[in-house]
């Protein structure tokens, strides 16, 4: 009985091993891998940067931005001599986010570029949101979002008090340039 009960002990140890592991790339590493990388502009903000106790927020928007700690953004503006690595890129990033377990929430394809919302964790506590959004004549911007319990109706909302420019998000100057870039 004893060698019965280590053989699926052993068993059950193995499988979860095996199917824990991950060979591909996360978005994590993916920055790390990029980040001395003279191609890309990355910023990391935390979102004590952004003011908490900005007048234009009211109590629900204060309390929405407590549930994000930390914003990274990674922009891939082209400039001549990375046109070629670029489509590469792209297919990383989508590759990464294909792959793991994010679950897009929202595409959008025009002719200003293309632009898809992705989210992990459940759809009332999310706990990241990315945007990826690119456009082939001008480069690709990857943002992430990293929180606690977000929810995304409330994202939204705070989404448009800063497209207002009710809240002071001047640290993310030059990385949005890649796309005003003519």
């Amino acid at each position: 009985m004893k060698g019965i009960v280590k053989i699926i002990a052993i068993v059950l140890f193995a499988g979860i091993t095996l199917t824990s592991c991950n060979n591909g790339e996360t978005l994590q590493e993916y920055y790390v891998a990029n980040q001395d990388n003279t191609n890309f502009i990355l910023v990391d903000v935390p979102t004590s940067l952004i003011s908490k106790d900005s007048e234009a927020l009211d109590a629900k928007q204060k309390e929405v931005l407590e549930t994000v700690r930390k914003i990274n953004i990674m922009a891939y503006p082209l400039k001549d001599g990375t046109t070629a690595t670029f489509d590469s890129e792209v297919a990383k990033v989508s590759t990464i986010l294909a792959s793991d377990d994010y679950e897009e929430l929202m595409k959008v394809n025009s002719d200003m570029g293309n632009m898809k919302l992705y989210f992990r964790g459940e759809e009332d506590a999310i706990d990241e949101v990315i945007v990826f959004a690119s456009e082939d004549s001008k480069g690709f911007v990857l943002a992430r979002l990293l929180g606690n319990d977000m929810n995304i109706a409330d994202m939204a909302n705070l989404a448009k008090t800063i497209q207002a420019g009710d809240i002071d998000v001047s640290q993310f100057d030059g990385v949005m340039d890649v796309f005003n870039q003519q």
